[in-house]
């Protein structure tokens, strides 16, 4: 019994390629809903600042007014990490320790 969710070999080589355009901000997450209460999310703007202010990190976070919960797309999400581990790191050593390994 052939399973309908399959496709055969000879059914998959008689398919066509369908182009596809992907515009430059398809990735960003600019409007949602919040899964808790399904509230309609805002956009806000957090500054971080660290090695003593020197460097600021602007990350874009999508909130919801009701519950606060924060939501962060693929881009903003790795931002993030970065940050915090830099933030680990001048924590762990001075500005001046972290830059000279980086450059050599």
């Amino acid at each position: 019994m052939k399973d309908e969710n399959k496709m055969t070999i000879e059914e998959l080589k008689q398919l066509e390629e369908e182009p596809v355009e992907v515009g430059g901000n398809a990735f960003e997450v600019n409007e949602g809903l919040c899964k808790e209460c399904h509230e309609k999310l805002i956009k806000k703007i957090e500054n971080r600042t660290i090695f003593g202010g020197t460097v600021t990190f602007h990350i874009i976070k999508l909130v919801c007014p009701k519950c606060g919960r924060e939501y962060l797309d693929l881009d903003q999400a790795e931002k993030y990490d970065f940050l915090l581990t830099l933030e680990k790191a001048s924590k762990e050593k001075p500005l001046e320790v972290l830059t000279r390994k980086i450059t050599a």
